[in-house]
């Protein structure tokens, strides 16, 4: 998929979406899959914001139900499974446990009950599902069993615990990366690094919007019969641009990853706000979260300073002492700005994603998406573009089938195993276990990276701790719009993503984009640098 800012000008596009997280990408590929002539802009790089800040975890909606809401358990049970028939190659089955103990809020018999009404709205949760991704019904274990599962349990007052499983998220940037290509794969047009920055208007509504190449400067117009704010943090600051209000107030939320071994289940442990907490095992190591801001901050507030991360590990050891959290355990924080409401004069993450179109507000043709959870992205781009469709007055509206249709490169994962071994053999100096892993994060595009970093001789991998080669750098440019070399670190390999990948694979993977894009010197330092600054400077590597 390559960057072509002509094909934003020149045509009146259907619907322009300003936007490239989850939501907007969703939004983009359910509309063009649908028929509508899409366009997308993102000011950065596509998954890069609150996208990229998630646990990793496709939650079916267990806490909706213990808080009384069914109908929203239902929806997140759906759209897990719709997750497994569009990337059954990218996810996995995960188990997870949650403490009982004596008293009613998290007595044994209150669990339980729970989890019998979560399996009879759930009966359905493995129609049409591979074997590798059965959910297995839930369970209770005993005092002893829970302990044996997580040894850090702390085994004062606790009675047993409940076992229930949920979807990871192998890759998940190549997950956001996947829709951003079956988006464009439907006929959108997606560029990156390509800022909305005035709304463009016939008399009171909105044509769509005048956009700057971050790149050149370059300003252009481009032409929509309606216009879909998906800003994530920047929404408040979009909307205003286009003369619309409703934008939430935000928290911060931070998962940190932590330089503990993984195991092989996720457990759910109550923090002292109140909040659950998870401890998530993570390519080898613990990511745990979602840690929030206590108070509302401003969407120019910078990234988390040593206080934020400070208070996120405070809390972090208090629900999981076992842990012992210092800060140069950190490896990575995956943080962002998340939509929040207020109750009682304290802030919380708002629970539900809205969608909300602004022509009865003088602002005919714009509407915007408030997004909440990954898991449910899907959904919600849905009802965006069901309401972009009463926007544009068009009849029949037809139906979306993003939740049926699997993304592209999508394999089986028990076909896995033999195109590594064909790829393997296809090229001889290609390691099996890199083999395995192209597959692992490519799918059935694994062939096609095989073959453009063989011909330029770049099989060798960047790193002895990564499996990443130096030709999925290469292909991260010529195939992928990675522009920055965040990009191709963070976002279409995962060179960097469970820490700092070394200063000789960042200065390798900069000397192989600076190649291509025609960095300086100068700016091959300045991309490096950038990348740094992502993770602790007590993680960085030299």
């Amino acid at each position: 998929m390559s960057r072509d800012l002509s094909r934003l000008v020149g045509v009146r596009h259907d619907l322009l979406v300003i936007g490239g997280g989850i939501h907007g990408l969703f939004a983009a590929y359910d509309a063009a899959q649908r028929g509508l002539s899409v366009a997308l802009v993102e000011r950065a790089d596509f998954g890069s914001g609150l996208s990229f800040n998630h646990q990793r975890t496709l939650h079916g909606g267990l806490r909706a139900l213990g808080t009384g809401h069914v109908q929203k358990a239902r929806r997140q049970i759906a759209e897990r499974r719709a997750w497994a028939l569009m990337a059954p190659h990218l996810i996995r089955p995960l188990p997870f446990m949650v403490g009982t103990y004596a008293g009613v809020a998290q007595s044994r018999w209150l669990i339980a009950a729970g989890f019998k009404a979560y399996d009879l709205i759930g009966r359905r949760r493995n129609a049409g599902l591979p074997a590798e991704l059965v959910l297995p019904l839930t369970r209770m274990v005993s005092k002893t069993e829970a302990i044996r599962l997580f040894a850090g349990t702390s085994a004062r007052g606790l009675t047993g615990a409940g076992v229930w499983h949920d979807y990871q998220t192998i890759h998940p940037d190549r997950t956001t990366w996947s829709v951003a290509l079956a988006a464009g794969a439907a006929g959108a047009v997606l560029c990156n690094y390509t800022e909305a920055i005035a709304p463009l208007l016939e008399g009171n509504r909105v044509a769509g919007a005048r956009v700057r190449d971050a790149l050149t400067g370059q300003t252009s117009d481009v032409l929509a019969r309606a216009t879909l704010i998906c800003a994530g943090s920047a929404l408040g600051d979009v909307m205003a641009n286009f003369g619309a209000t409703g934008a939430p107030p935000l928290v911060r939320a931070m998962n940190l990853l932590i330089d503990r071994p993984g195991g092989e289940l996720a457990v759910a442990v109550r923090g002292r706000a109140g909040r659950m907490l998870t401890a998530v095992p993570w390519r080898g190591f613990v990511l745990v979260g979602t840690h929030q801001s206590r108070d509302l901050v401003d969407a120019s507030d910078p990234a988390p300073g040593p206080v934020q991360v400070a208070e996120a590990i405070s809390e972090v050891n208090q629900a999981f002492p076992s842990f012992a959290v210092r800060a140069d355990d950190i490896r990575l924080v995956h943080h962002g700005l998340t939509p929040a409401v207020r109750r009682a004069g304290v802030a919380d993450l708002m629970p539900e994603s809205h969608v909300t179109r602004h022509n009865g507000a003088g602002r005919p043709g714009l509407l915007s998406i408030v997004g909440v959870k990954f898991t449910t992205a899907r959904h919600t781009a849905e009802a965006a573009v069901d309401a972009v469709y009463g926007e544009l007055g068009l009849t029949p509206r037809p139906p979306s089938r993003t939740g049926q249709v699997a993304l592209p490169y999508a394999i089986a994962p028990a076909t896995a195993v033999t195109i590594a071994a064909q790829l393997a053999d296809r090229h001889p100096a290609l390691d099996p276990a890199d083999a395995v892993h192209l597959v692992d994060w490519y799918g059935s595009e694994a062939p096609a990276v095989a073959l453009v970093a063989s011909e330029r001789g770049l099989l060798n991998r960047l790193s002895s701790s990564s499996p990443v080669m130096a030709g999925e750098i290469v292909y991260a440019v010529t195939h992928g719009q990675a522009l920055r070399l965040s990009d191709a670190v963070l976002r279409r390999t995962l060179l960097g993503s469970t820490g700092h990948p070394g200063r000789e694979a960042l200065t390798r993977a900069a000397d192989l984009m600076g190649s291509l894009l025609g960095w300086s010197a100068q700016q091959q330092l300045e991309e490096t640098a950038a990348v740094e600054r992502r993770y602790p400077l007590t993680r960085a590597v030299q």
